[in-house]
């Protein structure tokens, strides 16, 4: 039986005003009988190790289960982890409300404990609309994509929820390995990192721990967490390579090139810069800076007593060109930063040419990218007002990239590295015939086409045949400091 005492009075308190009754501390309750104690005490361990919505194992059960099962296990017992995450849980919870997200969670933890319920395993809840499923050693080890199938379609079943049915999906991430030795949180930060590879494919996707993917990714991750460092620290700096005339051979623009003196991994590439620099919010402020000293270059060449004065943005100076990561594309505050470093710099819109990534705008349907895609689409319009030009950037054709051009005021596109590739590295001609008839399209309406890269003359003379009239690439100069463009326009300026 339970009794509840009053707390021990304490004493006289003056004047203090008492505070309202439903805020008042209650009285604790006392158990007297020591069967009731043990039945509170089995209640409050099993609350505080149980999820209250689904009543699965919380993530502290599951991962004191998991660190019990790796420390028992023979050296060739092989335990398997599963790291599920729901496809657009979210919708549900806004679109229904929280209580019908609740539902449905509860109805998806029933539904995992069936699924391996003839297992020597663990379902649990490991935070919001994340599951695992640790399935201790047997004979035969589990089939990975069968199981993952079985998951699938046992979610896919119809969840009936007042005035209406809703369906689920889910991503997962597998690790199946010899658990022996291994830390419990090395393996769930491996099947963490498998879903979180797998989750940017598409819905109702699974995916097995590769080790060697793995390490590459961490490495990838630790240089975005090292960026924002990197650029208080100078290890950044920007290269510039010429935009040259297929005809000519004399440059009619700079490409302004990030680049990374990185003190374990040497100097980075400006793809790899480009990649790092979207997986963290911090490639904002590395986009600035990138616009801010790209400007502050053209300025610093207007200006060399080596060349004509000429009015800003004109003159022997082709115009610096910067290609925009996609979320600075589609960044709301692009035409104020713009706006801001021309300002700043003193340097004319004409002198800073933008490029955008076609998938940044359009998707390979031709839709607008979302929401993003919309606001890219109204940056570089609003960009081009301003008379700064534009341009985009990995061009691979597809009606996306047809639309932009038909849609969009562009002046130049840069083709896909992998499309040019390819071009060039065609035995049969097939693809540069059919990239030649869309070169030569988008050259009709008045739009540059740039071949990148260009790093032998076989390579720029089957760009020229295809219809390209402009490139970038190895022949013409790699990235490289300030000084060699200079020396480049010192020899032009000289002829």
């Amino acid at each position: 039986m339970i009794q509840y005492r009053p707390a021990p009075d304490s004493g006289d308190r003056g004047s203090e005003v008492p505070a309202p009754a439903h805020l008042a501390p209650q009285p604790p309750a006392v158990l007297a009988d020591p069967a009731d104690l043990q039945l509170f005490h089995d209640w409050v361990t099993h609350q505080t190790l149980h999820d209250v919505k689904t009543g699965l194992p919380n993530r502290q059960h599951f991962f004191s289960r998991l660190e019990r099962v790796l420390a028992r296990l023979e050296p060739s017992a092989v335990v398997t982890l599963l790291h599920l995450d729901l496809d657009g849980f979210s919708m549900i919870n806004d679109g229904l409300g929280d209580q019908a997200g609740d539902q449905v969670l509860e109805v998806v933890g029933q539904r995992l404990r069936t699924v391996v319920a003839d297992r020597q395993a663990m379902v649990g809840r490991i935070g919001g609309d994340e599951f695992a499923i640790l399935i201790e050693p047997e004979d035969p080890v589990p089939n990975v994509a069968a199981l993952a199938e079985t998951i699938n379609t046992r979610l896919a079943e119809p969840i009936s929820l007042p005035g209406t049915e809703v369906a689920l999906t889910a991503t997962i991430g597998v690790v199946q390995q010899q658990g022996a030795g291994t830390a419990h949180a090395e393996l769930l930060r491996a099947a963490g990192a498998t879903l979180h590879r797998v989750r940017g494919r598409a819905k109702r996707q699974w995916a097995l721990f590769d080790a060697d993917i793995d390490a590459a990714e961490r490495v990838e991750f630790q240089l975005a967490a090292q960026l924002p460092a990197a650029l208080a620290n100078g290890e950044l700096r920007v290269q510039y390579q010429p935009v040259v005339s297929l005809d000519t051979g004399w440059p009619v623009a700079v490409q302004a090139l990030l680049s990374w003196g990185h003190p374990q991994h040497g100097p980075l590439s400006a793809e790899r810069c480009a990649h790092v620099a979207e997986q963290t919010g911090a490639g904002y402020a590395v986009g600035r800076w990138l616009l801010r000293t790209a400007a502050e270059q053209a300025v610093s060449w207007q200006r060399d007593a080596s060349h004509p004065v000429q009015p800003r943005g004109a003159g022997p100076v082709p115009p610096v060109v910067v290609n925009l990561t996609p979320r600075q594309a589609q960044d709301p505050d692009l035409v104020a930063t713009v706006r801001a470093v021309l300002v700043q710099t003193g340097l004319a819109p004409a002198g800073l040419e933008l490029r955008v990534p076609v998938g940044a705008i359009r998707t390979v349907h031709g839709l607008l990218a979302g929401e993003g895609g919309e606001q890219a689409e109204d940056n570089l319009k609003v960009l081009t007002e301003l008379g700064v030009p534009a341009g985009l950037c990995d061009f691979g054709g597809g009606i996306g990239g047809l639309r932009c051009l038909a849609e969009l005021p562009v002046g130049a596109v840069q083709v896909a590295q992998p499309v040019s590739r390819q071009v060039a590295d065609d035995p049969s001609r097939l693809l540069s015939q059919a990239v030649h008839a869309l070169v030569h399209l988008v050259r009709e309406a008045g739009i540059n086409v740039i071949a990148y890269p260009v790093d032998s003359r076989e390579q720029a003379g089957c760009w020229q045949w295809v219809g390209a009239n402009w490139a970038v690439g190895a022949l013409f100069g790699p990235p490289g400091p300030p000084e060699h463009i200079e020396r480049l326009l010192d020899v032009q300026s000289s002829r």
